[in-house]
């Protein structure tokens, strides 16, 4: 369904209509567009507008749409903070333990990054000329025991976990899709089937993991019609030689991206912004949300990113056109004192709003929402 509205100065992107209900339906408009009800495609003095049913409805579709950020939290306990508009829950990181889903929560889903079904099956770890993916490999220097990308009977479990999950939570955002690195896998199994695929090394790592992320999209938005955002690494240039990931071909699967850029400072936040406008070219059209280090399980204080670190690089990111942005914490009282701290550094605040245009200051006045939140705050 859609409905046609003609703007006089639509090149300009400034969009009106005249009489009283021009300024009624003026009203309307950006509304729904605010709201995410709608979205508009405009060519040289025409805008249509389309009713979004589902995220995907737009996918691929759209040339220009007005979209407004959106700030989550993404935690190890099933705890959430106030202040923010969706929270991210890891059910199943890569340690291997699982947790019940809930129902007001998204659920984040490691699928090979295993460590507890990597202890219970190690023939089913990952194989490369430099050896197993275990995370005592410093070869590869891995965070989690990474099980092989083909291994059926992990394939086959995880598909039915991941549509229950999805069933009894808001969606699923998943973390390690592919194969562990360069050079994996060369089990015996593997080994057979790029031989009888016919294709080069790389594009049969390709094929596995496109194929299998086809399957788990069925089981997310088609059986069980909730949100599915993949989750890749902060590697815009070789994902594809070093874990088998196209961004083209996960891009129709998809209802948006994560990109996880964790590290316990944020010091130099030209790179971060750097790494943001690299994904937000190829990915295109598709939202891109990026998740930032808050603090973490068994971190102390003096180890983690100070607030201004993180103020700075969110305001950079958003100058850079992300969508989203996650914080990540083990329990929501670690996200709390962060909004704390933020709140109190006022001066920081003043500086970032002369970095950028209305990103920036949607970003900012984000922020300053938290006052309703947490009070006044205090800096650390």
């Amino acid at each position: 369904m859609f409905f046609q509205v003609f703007a006089a100065s639509a090149t300009s992107g400034d969009l009106y209509m005249r009489g009283s209900w021009g300024i009624f339906l003026n009203a309307l408009f950006l509304h729904l567009l605010e709201t995410e009800f709608l979205c508009a495609e405009m060519d040289h003095r025409r805008l249509t507008v389309n009713f979004i049913t589902s995220p995907s409805v737009a996918q691929g579709k759209i040339r220009k749409r007005y979209r407004k950020m959106k700030f989550g939290t993404y935690t190890f306990l099933p705890e959430k903070a106030e202040g923010f508009d969706f929270h991210l829950y890891r059910v199943k990181p890569e340690v291997g333990r699982r947790m019940p889903p809930q129902p007001d929560m998204y659920s984040n889903i490691a699928i090979f990054g295993d460590n507890v079904a990597a202890r219970n099956h190690p023939d089913w770890i990952s194989q490369s000329p430099l050896g197993p993916a275990w995370r005592t490999n410093n070869n590869y220097n891995v965070r989690w025991d990474v099980l092989c990308a083909t291994q059926p009977e992990h394939r086959a479990e995880q598909l039915d976990y991941i549509e229950d999950v999805a069933r009894k939570s808001q969606g699923v955002w998943l973390n390690s899709i592919h194969f562990a690195e360069h050079g994996h896998c060369i089990c015996p199994r593997c080994k057979e089937l790029h031989a009888k695929s016919g294709l080069s090394w790389l594009e049969w790592r390709r094929k596995e993991v496109t194929d299998y992320m086809k399957l788990v999209s069925e089981r997310v938005r088609d059986r069980a019609k909730k949100k599915f955002v993949i989750g890749v690494l902060p590697d815009p240039v070789t994902s594809y030689e070093r874990f088998g990931i196209n961004f083209d071909d996960l891009a129709p699967l998809t209802d948006e991206f994560l990109v996880v850029m964790f590290s316990k400072n944020y010091a130099t936040p030209w790179y971060w912004e750097m790494l943001t406008r690299n994904f937000k070219k190829i990915f295109k059209e598709v939202p891109l949300n990026i998740s930032l280090y808050v603090f973490g399980p068994g971190d102390s204080p003096s180890e983690v990113p100070t607030t201004k670190e993180l103020l700075t690089v969110s305001v950079r990111m958003a100058r850079a056109g992300v969508d989203n942005i996650l914080y990540l914490a083990e329990k929501a009282s670690q996200i709390t004192d962060f909004q704390k701290s933020a709140v109190a550094n006022t001066e920081v605040q003043e500086t970032l709003r002369s970095y950028g245009g209305r990103p920036v200051q949607e970003y900012l006045d984000f922020v300053k929402g938290w006052e309703k939140v947490v009070g006044s705050g205090s800096q650390i």
